[in-house]
Formats: structure tokens, C-alpha cells, sequence
């Protein structure tokens, strides 16, 4: 890894991820909005319902992705001075941020949903397994807290990190 820039300290990037979790709830509010409409005018609820989730997770690939390869940062990342970059400190293009998304989404979506489903039989109530199976959400980031240069889990498996811009003058 590139060690010629500074590394976000763990509140920061945590607090970005907060800030950005509220933009991003706008911009699936926004999306779920415009595909509500086909959903009502659909005869089959189930392929609707799918197919909105997959224009979903479009939604969010096509916001992270433009916003990762036009300069590496997100909205919520720029107040914060974050950047992303590849762990060489190169620019990231396409591949690398498709790559980054679906690491990200097997981190924070695949292993708790495979976990769920493992732990559902050994539960006496739904609500429990569901909470253990949460609890590995918090994985890729504690991971931060044991990583040489304090990368969460999904950037050290994608290639990329996140490093601190210098405070404008």
C-alpha cells in the first residue's frame, strides 16, 4: 500500500458512513418513487417486487460508481475530505468500483443473510437470529481496528482505500 498519504481516522469514516446512509436513503426514496407506479400497474407483485429490488441495487451501484470514478468521492465524503482511491493511490475506474460495490455487498448484505438463515433453526425466536446475524454487519468495519493501515475489510479485499485530503485554505 501507498503510504505517502494520511489515513482517515476511524471516526471520521464512520461518520461519513452515517451522513451517507441518510443520502442514500434519499436517493432510493427517490428511485423506489419512480418504480412504484409500474408496481401498481403490474398483475404480478412478486417479479414486480424483485425487479425493484434489482433497479435498487442499480440505483446504488450507478450513484457509488459515478461518484468513486469522478474523483473519489461521495457527497456525504467531501465534507469530510475523504477520497478514495486504490491502494496504490491510483484513480479508480469502473471495474474497480464495481469490484468495491459487490465485496461491499456480500460483506454487508451476503454474510448477514447467510448467517440468518444458519442460525434460524438454532433460535427459538426469529427476532434473535436476526440480531446474532446483524451482529455481522459490524465485521467489515471493525475489521479497521486489527488492519495495518486501518482499512475497513471491503476496501482491503477490493483493493482500495480511503485516504484524508488536506484541509482547504
Amino acid at each position: 500500500m501507498d503510504q505517502h498519504f494520511t489515513h482517515p481516522g476511524l471516526l471520521r469514516r464512520l461518520a461519513s458512513l452515517c451522513y451517507e446512509a441518510l443520502l442514500l436513503g434519499a436517493v432510493l426514496l427517490a428511485a423506489a418513487a419512480l418504480f412504484t407506479p409500474l408496481m401498481a400497474w403490474s398483475g404480478n407483485a412478486h417479479a414486480m417486487s424483485v425487479l425493484m429490488q434489482l433497479f435498487l441495487a442499480l440505483v446504488m451501484f450507478g450513484y457509488f460508481g459515478y461518484c468513486w470514478t469522478r474523483g473519489g468521492q461521495t457527497l456525504a465524503m467531501k465534507p469530510w475530505r475523504l477520497q478514495l482511491v486504490l491502494a496504490d493511490g491510483g484513480a479508480l475506474r469502473w471495474p474497480h468500483a464495481a469490484m468495491r460495490f459487490a465485496v461491499a455487498l456480500a460483506l454487508f448484505l451476503g454474510v448477514p443473510a447467510l448467517a440468518y438463515a444458519a442460525w434460524q433453526p438454532l433460535f427459538e425466536s426469529r427476532q434473535h437470529a436476526l440480531a446474532v446475524a446483524l451482529l455481522w454487519d459490524a465485521l467489515p468495519l471493525l475489521w479497521a481496528l486489527i488492519d495495518n493501515d486501518r482499512q475497513f475489510l471491503h476496501d482491503r479485499l477490493a483493493g482500495t482505500c480511503l485516504r484524508l485530503l488536506p484541509a482547504r485554505k
